[in-house]
């Protein structure tokens, strides 16, 4: 009996190390990728807060317009979101980094903003109405994005981050499906102006439950680290904001990320303000009406960005992030160039290439931004997130947008035709970036020389 059981022990597999391993980094991706967290959910989430908003913001200049303001006093109230973003985005990143704060922070946020958005409905063509209002839901918006798509990539496991473009581009789809109807809903004489804010109420509460209900808290090993951090760094958190800035600065990596960033704001800035301006001169230059074109351009714009989000990750795990980053900025001088025309007449090859143009600026911060946020989350620290998240945000909107806007302004009024302010434009971005390539690339030789 005592052989028996001698033989027995003998018998008994041993343990095999590799399958402990497995086992453990299977359990693991379980527990990340469990607490609510649901690629369906999410996806819904993206394209019901992007409905809510592509509704309404990409309209608001000619709103203003419609209620009689000048150019110059929608340029100035345009330039309220930027500028609030930068103050107010850190801030608020910094406190939903607090533990258990970031899905409150950022419910309390979404439907404040959408409060203050909703009461541009009721100021006429008062500037300072506009103005207040402007800036209170400017405020209150400024770190929604970024918040959400914080908790998104910390939630997701982490070997499937880089696929967050894929989860994202939900999103762009919503703004694209109710950019496209709402303008046309504007062009009716039976809808107009006011229909935006009955829409946007509507889809906001759908939004704001879809974020209640499917965003996560958090995966609960990140949530455990949290509630494990010494008090002392909860105590700091009310200027952790600072200490992101510091880390821009100290970290290059970080540095060259938020600098690719800003260039790609400045350049879409400008495009952005002063693209459909451009067009609308020659097509009225030319005898020809834009309507029908114009919707075709919101129909690429949504398209070039669902491409970009959607094999974003897939071209950051073959080309490596850095490449796709820059490879993503070398496409704008082309991208300006296309504004400025491919004939100086307006014929099918003129407005193919304002087609191609609004495609590649969508793919472009699509491409950028996604690989931007995952790389970002990987390397900031676990208690700053959401505040490097947002001061990436707030760099893009508040540096970029503002500066891309202003000097876009000087270019143009220079000009006079806009066509070639784009064009002197795309030449001078080009120039650059051929010499921060060639610096990038013969520094380092020369100092290991």
């Amino acid at each position: 009996m005592t052989a028996a059981a001698v033989t027995t022990i003998e018998r008994k597999p041993k343990a095999d190390p590799k399958r402990s391993v497995t086992k453990v980094k299977l359990t693991t991706e379980r527990i990340e990728s469990g607490d609510g967290f649901n690629y369906n959910k999410i996806r819904a989430t993206y394209f019901c807060f992007r409905i809510s908003t592509g509704c309404i913001v990409p309209f608001m200049a000619l709103y203003m317009q419609h209620k009689g303001l000048s150019p110059s006093q929608i340029g100035s109230l345009q330039a309220i979101r930027p500028i609030v973003t930068l103050l107010c985005g850190p801030l608020w990143g910094s406190l939903s980094d607090r533990p258990g704060w970031k899905k409150s922070v950022l419910l309390l946020l979404y439907i404040s903003s959408v409060a203050f958005r909703l009461c541009l409905s009721f100021v006429g063509s008062n500037v300072l109405g506009f103005a207040i209002a402007l800036c209170s839901s400017s405020m209150f918006y400024s770190a929604v994005p970024s918040i959400l798509d914080s908790i998104v990539v910390s939630s997701m496991p982490e070997h499937e981050r880089t696929n967050f473009g894929r989860v994202r581009l939900w999103g762009e789809l919503g703004n694209g499906v109710s950019s496209s109807i709402m303008m046309t809903v504007i062009n009716s004489e039976s809808y107009g102006f006011e229909s935006l804010f009955i829409v946007h109420a509507i889809t906001s509460a759908f939004g704001f439950m879809c974020l209640l209900s499917f965003v996560p808290e958090g995966s609960p090993i990140q949530r455990v680290q949290e509630e494990n951090k010494n008090k002392a760094i909860e105590q700091n958190t009310s200027v952790k904001w600072k200490d992101g800035f510091r880390l821009i600065i100290s970290d290059i990596q970080i540095l060259g990320l938020f600098s690719l960033v800003i260039l790609m704001g400045y350049t879409l800035g400008f495009v952005e303000n002063f693209c459909y301006m451009n067009m609308r001169q020659i097509y009225e230059r030319n005898g020809q009406p834009i309507g029908k074109d114009m919707t075709i351009c919101r129909m690429c714009v949504t398209i070039g960005g669902i491409i970009s989000w959607f094999f974003a990750g897939s071209w950051g795990k073959r080309f490596g992030t850095e490449i796709v980053m820059f490879a993503s900025v070398c496409c704008l001088p082309f991208c300006l160039f296309l504004y400025g025309g491919v004939t100086s007449e307006l014929n099918n090859w003129t407005k193919a290439g304002f087609f191609l143009a609004e495609s590649i600026r969508s793919g472009v911060y699509a491409s950028l931004w996604s690989t931007a946020t995952v790389r970002l989350n990987k390397l900031s620290p676990l208690n700053m997130k959401s505040t490097m998240q947002s001061l990436m945000e707030s760099t893009y909107r508040g540096f970029g947008h503002t500066s891309g806007a202003f000097f876009g302004g000087i270019l143009c009024k220079k000009y006079g035709d806009m066509s070639e302010a784009f064009i002197v434009a795309g030449k001078g971005l080009l120039s650059f970036l051929i010499a921060a390539g060639t610096m990038f690339y013969t520094l380092p030789q020369k100092e290991l020389a």
